[in-house]
């Protein structure tokens, strides 16, 4: 449980760092750019790395999150009553 928490607490903590323009634009930059070549998508503009990098950090939520769901959900139906 503490685990999720911290996971959630980082990932807004980030959210806000690039929302709050505390983190440069270049580092937000080439973090997406390396992750987009990585996939074999194109690289956003300058003009759109944060909100970019906003739309991937939501989707990491939601991904982890909906896959905790999925783990509790399939673990309480494998359970004898």
């Amino acid at each position: 449980m503490v685990g999720i928490i911290a996971f959630h607490v980082l990932m807004l903590l980030l959210g806000l760092l690039i929302v709050s323009r505390v983190v440069a634009v270049e580092r937000v930059s080439n973090a997406l750019g390396y992750l987009h070549k990585t996939i074999g998508i194109t690289t956003p503009s300058r003009e759109q790395v944060r909100m970019v990098a906003l739309i991937w950090v939501g989707s990491v939520i939601i991904i982890v999150d909906g896959c905790l769901f999925l783990l509790v959900f399939i673990a309480r139906l494998s359970t004898t009553r």
